[in-house]
């Protein structure tokens, strides 16, 4: 039980980015009136509860010229910063002129201060307990108020908004793609769960899924995993993936695109030639953000499993958003 405790402290201060360890020296000023690059918080009510964002603005930005928008949803227990700058999509944003919003998630136990270990931020994705406090705050709602507010405050492009997540931000992901499709042009995530029953999106929407074959808190044959705040029960990926290329007019049966030593690609084909869905299996590769710009204790990757992959997951998903949109 010591031991596992270690590891478990381990994952608290670097493993998943627990936003207050990531956040306790920093500071984003409030979002000015005239956009600016920079980095600054929006503060957005929703439901009767004061929500929180990091907005990422260029260099370069012209507000009568909008540049495209990706909306970055941390893994629970992390917060708005950690996928930002350790994800890295603070640095492809810049490198590559678009703006990112970066909300932070309510904790579980809403009215109480977020902690990682008892109280960890997290995303309403389908996942978690009926009846819980936390599952009756609608994130969906939520995120669409925060894209109304920011068209006023930094216009970009409405035709070119993006999802992408990490982990359980990677199934709220899934969840804004069945929910608020006519919002997004294409959606893509890093280990997320598809965890909503029979998805319906208004539209298919182009979908990237990345996971590394050794993922242990999401096992590739599926079964029981265990999380810094219990045990749970997942089925097959694949059976996650079919049933979302289901939901987006997919053949249910993937087709083999690329096969070496460090990735295989598969692709869901469309049924009428409209979006597909694209799944990169990171051979080897567990839980982590693949490229993550931080690092990881070997005793906190018993959790989660080995860090091995070469490819920079957000720059592979800024290459397929920009893709969708030609």
């Amino acid at each position: 039980m010591l031991r596992r405790r270690t590891i478990w402290i381990l994952l608290f201060a670097f493993g998943l980015g627990w936003f207050a360890a990531n956040q306790g020296d920093f500071y984003a000023a409030e979002l000015p009136d005239k956009p600016r690059p920079g980095q600054f918080e929006l503060t957005t009510k929703s439901e009767g509860y004061l929500r929180t964002a990091l907005v990422h603005i260029p260099p370069g930005y012209q507000a009568d010229n909008p540049p495209p928008l990706v909306i970055a949803l941390h893994g629970a227990g992390g917060g708005g910063e950690s996928i930002l700058v350790h994800d890295g999509w603070a640095k492809l944003a810049d490198e590559k002129g678009f703006v990112v919003v970066a909300p932070t998630g309510l904790p579980a136990r809403p009215r109480l201060a977020g902690n990682f270990l008892v109280n960890p931020p997290l995303w309403n994705s389908g996942q978690l307990r009926e009846g819980s406090p936390r599952s009756k705050i609608d994130d969906v709602a939520y995120i669409r108020t925060l894209l109304d507010e920011l068209k006023e405050k930094v216009p970009y492009d409405a035709s070119q908004v993006f999802a992408t997540g990490h982990s359980n931000g990677g199934g709220m992901t899934f969840r804004l793609g069945a929910e608020m499709a006519d919002r997004l042009a294409a959606i893509g995530t890093v280990a997320g769960m598809v965890a909503i029953d029979n998805p319906q999106p208004a539209k298919p929407l182009p979908t990237l899924f990345i996971f590394g074959t050794a993922d242990p808190l999401l096992p590739l044959a599926g079964g029981k995993s265990n999380l810094p705040w219990g045990s749970r029960t997942t089925p097959p990926v694949k059976d996650l993936l079919a049933k979302w290329a289901q939901a987006i007019n997919c053949q249910t049966k993937e087709t083999i695109v690329q096969d070496d030593d460090a990735m295989q690609r598969v692709c869901y084909r469309s049924q009428n030639n409209g979006p597909e869905l694209t799944v990169l299996y990171l051979k080897g590769h567990g839980h982590a953000w693949p490229g993550t710009k931080r690092d990881i204790p070997e005793r906190a990757r018993e959790m989660l499993g080995p860090n091995t992959s070469q490819l920079d997951a957000e720059v592979e998903l800024w290459k397929f958003f920009e893709a969708s949109t030609k």
